[in-house]
C-alpha cells in the first residue's frame, strides 16, 4: 500500500466513524424524543406491559442472533450464492424467533398473569423477523467504508416508527402505540434496504459452511450477554405490578442514554488508540488515560442524574412518573461501578485475549443471577437495583485483576486513575446535596435546573483543574483541553 493509499484509507475510516457515531446519536435522539412524547400520552402501565413482552423477545433474539454481516464483510469477494445463503439464514432465524415466541406467548401470559401479553408477544415477534430480512447486499457499502446509507436507513426507520407510535398514541391512548413503534422501525428499514441495495432473494444454503464456524463460536457468548442484559426484567414482572415495572424499565432506559450517546461511540476510536499505543510502547499509559477519561466524562453526568432524579423525571416524563425518581437515582448510581471497566474489552482484544471478554461476562452473570433472584423476591425493585450494584462490584474486581494479569498494570494504578476524577467531583456533589427540592419551583423549574446544572458543571471543572494543577499537571485529558483553551484565547 502506498502512502497515498494509506492516507485515503485513513480519511475514509474517519468519515465512516463520523457517520456511524452521528447516525447512532441521531437515532438515540429520535428515540428519546419519542419516549418523551409517549410518556406524556401514555402511563407507566402501558410501558410496563410492552416491556414485559419485549424482555423475552430480546433474549430469544439475542441468543439466535447470526453475525451474517460480520462474515460477509470479512470475505474478500462475495458472490450471489453467498448473498442468497445469508438471506436464507436470516429468514430461517426470523421464522424461528417468531414461531418460538408464538409458542411461548400463552405460557408467558399465564406466568405473568396478564392475558393481554399473548397477542402482544405474537405481534411484537414480527420486529426481529423483519430485522433478519434486511437486504444482505447492504454489506457492499460497509465493505467500502460507506456508512451513509446505513445511517440513513436507521434514521428513516426510527423517524417513521416515531411518527406512527405518536399517531396511534394520540388516536387510541393505549399500549399498542409503543408496540406499533417497535414493529414499524425494522419493517421500514427492511423495505428501504431493498431500494438501497436491490437483490432478488433466492432460498439457498449452499454456502452454509462459510457462516457455520462464526455462528457456533458466537452462540455461547450471546446467551450470556442476553441473560446479563435482561435477567432483572425477566423476573421482576412476576413479583411487581405492571405499572411499577413500567417505571423501572423507563428509568433504566433514561439512565442508559448517556452510555449510548457517549460511551458506545467511543469503542472503535478507543480500540484504534490502544493499537497505536501498543506499537509505540505506551499501552499502559494509554489504558490508564482511557479509564480516567471515561470516568471523567461519565461520572458527573450519572451523579447529576442521580441527585437530580426528581426534577429530571418531572421535566422529561411529567408529574405522573414522579415515583420513578428513586429508581432512576439508584440505577444511575450503580453505573458508577461499571465505568472503570469500559476500556477492558478494547485492551484484551488489542492483546489478542478475546476469551477474557467471554469470561468477564460469565463472572458478571454468576454474580448477577443469584443476587437478582434473591433481591427481587425479598425486596422487589430495590433488590433489583442492589443486585445491579453487586454485579457491578464483581465486574470491577474481575477487571482489576484481569488487567493486572494480561497487561501488568498494578491494581493501585488502575484505582488511582479512576478515583482521580471522582475526587474532583466532590465539591460539585456537595453543592447538589444542598440544593432544595426543585420540583416545588413551579413555573421556575426549567430555569432553576439550568442554573443548578451550570453551577454544578463549573464546580466540577474547577475541582478537576485544581486537582490537576496540584498533582503537577500530568499528561491527560485535562492537559489536552487546557492546551486547546489556551490556543483559543490566544487567537
Amino acid at each position: 500500500m502506498t502512502a497515498a493509499d494509506g492516507a485515503s484509507l485513513s480519511a475514509r475510516t474517519i468519515r465512516a466513524g463520523i457517520w456511524t457515531v452521528g447516525a447512532r446519536l441521531s437515532s438515540r435522539l429520535i428515540d428519546f424524543a419519542v419516549l418523551l412524547v409517549l410518556a406524556r400520552l401514555l402511563g407507566p402501565a402501558d410501558f410496563g406491559l410492552v416491556a414485559t413482552a419485549m424482555t423475552v423477545i430480546y433474549i430469544v433474539e439475542a441468543i439466535l442472533e447470526l453475525p451474517l454481516t460480520f462474515v460477509l464483510v470479512r470475505l474478500p469477494q462475495v458472490t450471489d450464492r453467498m448473498y442468497d445463503t445469508a438471506f436464507t439464514l436470516g429468514l430461517i432465524r426470523g421464522l424461528l424467533v417468531a414461531g418460538l415466541m408464538a409458542a411461548l406467548s400463552w405460557p408467558l401470559a399465564s406466568l405473568y398473569g396478564d392475558p393481554r401479553l399473548m397477542p402482544l408477544i405474537c405481534t411484537l415477534a414480527l420486529a426481529p423477523a423483519a430485522r433478519g430480512l434486511i437486504s444482505p447486499r447492504m454489506v457492499i457499502f460497509e465493505k467500502a467504508l460507506d456508512f451513509r446509507r446505513k445511517g440513513a436507513l436507521e434514521l428513516l426507520g426510527k423517524a417513521a416508527a416515531g411518527a406512527i407510535a405518536i399517531f396511534i398514541a394520540v388516536s387510541t391512548g393505549n399500549y399498542w402505540a409503543v408496540a406499533a413503534g417497535t414493529i414499524s422501525a425494522p419493517v421500514v428499514m427492511m423495505i428501504v434496504s431493498y431500494v438501497m441495495a436491490p437483490m432478488r432473494p433466492r432460498l439457498s444454503l449452499a454456502d452454509w459452511p462459510i457462516f457455520s464456524n462464526m455462528t457456533g463460536w458466537n452462540f455461547l457468548s450471546q446467551i450470556v450477554s442476553a441473560l446479563n442484559w435482561q435477567v432483572d426484567r425477566l423476573i421482576l414482572p412476576i413479583y411487581i405490578d405492571v405499572t411499577s415495572f413500567g417505571r423501572f424499565t423507563t428509568a433504566n432506559d433514561i439512565a442508559g442514554l448517556p452510555f449510548q450517546a457517549i460511551v458506545q461511540p467511543t469503542a472503535v476510536p478507543l480500540f484504534s488508540a490502544l493499537v497505536n499505543a501498543r506499537e509505540k510502547g505506551s499501552l499502559v499509559g494509554a489504558y490508564l488515560k482511557a479509564c480516567s477519561g471515561i470516568v471523567m466524562l461519565m461520572a458527573p453526568v450519572m451523579c447529576f442524574i442521580a441527585l437530580m432524579a426528581g426534577p429530571v423525571i418531572h421535566i422529561l416524563l411529567g408529574p405522573a412518573w414522579a415515583s420513578g425518581a428513586p429508581i432512576l437515582a439508584g440505577v444511575a448510581l450503580t453505573s458508577l461501578f461499571v465505568l472503570p471497566t469500559v476500556p477492558m474489552s478494547a485492551l484484551v482484544l488489542v492483546l489478542d485475549r478475546p476469551r477474557l471478554v467471554a469470561f468477564r461476562s460469565l463472572v458478571e452473570l454468576a454474580a448477577r443471577v443469584p443476587l437478582t433472584v434473591v433481591g427481587i423476591i425479598f425486596y422487589g425493585i430495590s433488590g433489583a437495583i442492589a443486585a445491579k450494584a453487586g454485579a457491578g462490584v464483581a465486574l470491577l474486581l474481575m477487571t482489576l485483576y484481569s488487567v493486572r494479569s494480561v497487561a501488568g498494570i498494578p491494581i493501585r494504578d488502575q484505582l488511582r486513575s479512576s478515583l482521580y476524577p471522582m475526587v474532583a467531583l466532590v465539591p460539585a456533589v456537595a453543592f447538589l446535596y444542598g440544593v432544595p427540592d426543585l420540583t416545588q419551583s413551579g413555573p421556575y423549574l426549567y430555569p432553576a435546573i439550568a442554573v443548578v446544572g451550570l453551577v454544578y458543571g463549573m464546580l466540577y471543572v474547577a475541582g478537576l483543574y485544581g486537582l490537576w494543577w496540584v498533582t503537577g499537571r500530568p499528561d491527560g485529558l485535562e492537559s489536552y483541553l487546557a492546551g486547546k483553551a489556551t490556543a483559543y484565547f490566544r487567537r
